[in-house]
């Protein structure tokens, strides 16, 4: 301050009145925000909870605990998919919720239906345990990381009843082939005259062309006509509930209706990316939620789940998965965040024909907060946003005001890095974040 002092005193002896007066308040402006800002870094130094790697220790989440108490779902996202630290802090978070806070559903950002298989290895031992995986479809997911996961699931369920098992959903609906399969194997064995009188052409819908990776073109009267199919299949499979349960269990008639409700869900996000909207962002995180809310209902009112997907789905920014999320179930909904500063992730190659490539970035961008949380010299942390924002402490204005951020999608080309930031509030996105410094790519699996 007496710095501050003389450097005004010297200004008003070199400078006419009026450039005076303007000087003064510019630098009173500059040492009242650097003065936030040293108090906002000084407050998230003092609470970071530092964060192992260990995924056999987990004595590290132990503060975490109080911030989770009284909360249905916890959604970790990933500011890349191919990360590994990311896939790791969410194994041991999963590991963290079902042994001490007594959570019994993980949820992933992959097919409903193609999702299952991998719940019947986590629940039955059924099939092996890298085929379940690889068959979630998207690359992302068939890392050493994920089967490690799924393998510690299906050895914590072998010794717990029925009702302490962990369960594995997936809770997206973006291919149309399984649940296609699904329900024709159902409703033939149920009547297959009917079936192939009326319901023949679900064999070729192809919402979503698996050969070509991209969503089928429809004309209108193409489109017109899936949706009044897949309106009349919802209407026959609700009319014959109580036969089909003499046929099937009640889960199966359950997943036969999801798995119809999932057609109807990929075909309205068709319609977003080929029709004229060309955005798939509200579509398929309304629907995302939807089938989380359904999950749920299903499991029970006591039922708990953790979510694993990208920042840009868990997130609470308007019409994201997390935003409804949030609207429906308030403050038992917290997001996590993923940050990092600089390292390697794996993603789709957008120059060389979608081969999967480690990527490795530089330092983050100064003023960015990837910068700003590497400036605290912790590898690998978490920080509650939402507790540092209604509490009123030091560094509410910092998680409340626009900050740019890291946010790579699955695929990635060197000369995008730069342009890969956006700016928002980061309590408008999440409620905690987990930064780690420097990261490593996923492994996939073999």
């Amino acid at each position: 301050m007496a710095a501050l002092s003389f450097a005004i005193a010297k200004l008003k002896t070199l400078m006419k009145p009026r450039l005076f007066t303007i000087a003064v308040i510019f630098i009173l402006f500059l040492n009242i925000s650097f003065g936030q800002d040293a108090a906002a870094i000084k407050y998230i130094k003092e609470n970071a909870v530092p964060i192992d790697t260990n995924i056999n220790e987990l004595s590290d989440l132990m503060p975490l605990k109080s911030i989770f108490e009284g909360r249905r779902i916890i959604g970790m996202g990933e500011a890349t998919h191919g990360t590994h630290e990311f896939q790791i802090e969410k194994f041991r978070m999963m590991k963290f919720l079902v042994t001490e806070m007594d959570y019994r559903l993980f949820g992933i950002e992959a097919n409903f239906t193609e999702c299952r298989q991998v719940n019947d290895y986590v629940l039955y031992g059924t099939g092996d345990v890298k085929q379940v995986v690889a068959g979630m479809i998207d690359w992302a997911w068939k890392t050493s990381e994920v089967v490690q996961m799924v393998e510690w699931m299906r050895n914590y369920n072998i010794s717990k009843s029925d009702d302490h098992k962990v369960k594995f959903y997936g809770f997206d609906m973006q291919f149309d082939a399984l649940p296609e399969k699904r329900i024709t194997e159902k409703l033939k064995k149920f009547d297959s005259r009917y079936f192939d009188a009326h319901f023949n052409m679900l064999d070729s819908l192809h919402i979503y062309d698996m050969h070509k990776n991209i969503f089928t073109v429809y004309s209108k009267e193409k489109r017109d006509s899936v949706k009044a199919l897949l309106d009349q299949l919802a209407k026959y499979a609700a009319a014959h509930e109580n036969e089909l349960l003499k046929l099937f269990t009640a889960d199966e008639v359950e997943y036969n209706k999801r798995d119809i409700r999932l057609l109807q869900q990929c075909l309205d996000e068709n319609d977003e990316m080929t029709g004229t909207t060309k955005s798939m962002l509200t579509a398929r995180d309304k629907y995302m939620a939807e089938n989380i809310e359904w999950i749920l209902d299903h499991e029970g009112k006591n039922s708990k789940m953790l979510l694993w997907a990208h920042n840009g789905h868990i997130s609470k920014h308007d019409f994201r998965m997390g935003w409804y999320l949030e609207k429906k179930y308030e403050d038992e909904y917290y997001a996590i965040g993923f940050d990092f500063n600089k390292g390697a992730f794996k993603a789709y190659d957008l120059k060389n024909g979608g081969i999967k490539t480690d990527f490795t970035v530089q330092n983050a961008i100064k003023g960015t907060s990837g910068q700003v949380f590497s400036d605290l010299n912790i590898p690998v942390f978490f920080i509650d946003i939402e507790k540092a924002v209604k509490t009123g402490s030091r560094a509410k204005n910092f998680f409340t005001e626009k900050i740019s951020q890291r946010a790579i999608p699955a695929a990635f080309s060197t000369d995008q890095e730069s342009s890969l930031y956006f700016a928002d509030a980061l309590f408008h996105e999440y409620d905690g974040l987990i930064f780690v410094d420097a990261t490593t790519a996923t492994h996939l699996a073999k």
